[in-house]
């Protein structure tokens, strides 16, 4: 008996020449504007440097020691858990219960999906000042309905009450971003075979029962993906804050993504800001790796 013999790749020089044409100038700009920057922002994570100044002092392991002490990132940490944890279960539980609703419509189904995604396709500027206008105190569109109505104890500074002003902003970025999550449930939706649905309405399954024993197990890779990217943004939170509230009122919705912003352009520490990306980078890595691991072995069990 002959063993089969391996084939060796050949070196073609004409395909190598035409592959680097192609592909060298993205690698080039990926290098350029994400490898060589993140190399750079560790070593500047070592340094005392304000980002204007030619020399950058050396300090070793001081500006991440210095990120133990730091009050105001305990309260920006604080916030963004509490805002990543609404916004996760709102686009991974939420977007679920909604694109089964939608795959149920019979009538107006492509409108009703094109009015939740339509909120997406706008830009966060134009989200974040409309939801501004919404929440002015004198004219805003939700304290009018309300001395409308006669509730007029009810108006209130939603975007200047501590106690508010958080639910307003993920509010806004529910409103955003809804519809980009339950598009990716909708599509996993829509792949399901129609025997499954033919074989429970045979078995007499209701609704409930066949969102539990149909639906949820093909939609447990949707739930993967819409945790994690839920996570990403809850905890990368940065652009709602910088058009609406900018931190405030005070420094009550700072997160982590505001707070590196703060330091680094507006406090003139791009040290200490490029020491604090750095363990985010980490920390949001690690939450992702176990989000999936987890949620793989619960899509495995089942």
């Amino acid at each position: 008996m002959t063993t089969p013999t391996r084939l060796r790749p050949t070196f073609r020089p004409a395909e190598s020449l035409v592959s680097v044409f192609f592909c060298g100038p993205a690698v080039v700009l990926y290098l350029g504007f994400v490898v060589l920057p993140a190399v750079m922002g560790f070593a500047y994570s070592l340094r005392n440097w304000t980002g204007w100044s030619l020399d950058a002092e050396f300090v070793g392991l001081a500006n991440f020691a210095e990120l133990l002490r730091d009050e105001r990132l305990a309260q920006a940490i604080r916030f963004t858990v509490f805002e990543t944890v609404l916004i996760v279960l709102a686009f991974a539980l939420g977007a679920m219960v909604l694109a089964v609703l939608l795959d149920r419509a019979r009538r107006m189904r492509a409108l009703l999906q094109g009015l939740f995604f339509y909120p997406y396709v706008l830009s966060v500027l134009v989200s974040a000042l409309l939801f501004q206008y919404l929440a002015n105190y004198r004219e805003g569109l939700v304290n009018v309905l309300l001395r409308a109505a006669g509730l007029e104890s009810w108006a209130q500074d939603w975007m200047g009450d501590p106690a508010l002003v958080g639910y307003f902003i993920f509010a806004l970025v529910a409103w955003t971003g809804l519809g980009f999550f339950t598009t990716l449930y909708m599509a996993n939706l829509q792949a399901i075979p129609v025997e499954y649905y033919e074989a429970a309405q045979l078995d007499g399954a209701g609704p409930v029962s066949v969102f539990r024993n149909v639906q949820f197990p093909m939609l447990r890779p949707a739930l993967t993906v819409n945790s994690v990217l839920a996570t990403i943004t809850g905890l990368n939170l940065f652009s709602h804050i910088m058009v609406t509230t900018q931190g405030g009122p005070g420094y009550r919705t700072m997160t982590i993504g505001y707070y590196v912003y703060w330091q680094g352009v507006l406090n003139n520490r791009q040290g200490y800001s490029a020491a604090l990306s750095l363990v985010v980078f980490v920390a949001v890595a690690l939450v992702a790796i176990v989000q999936v691991a987890l949620l793989r072995r619960r899509t495995v069990d089942l």
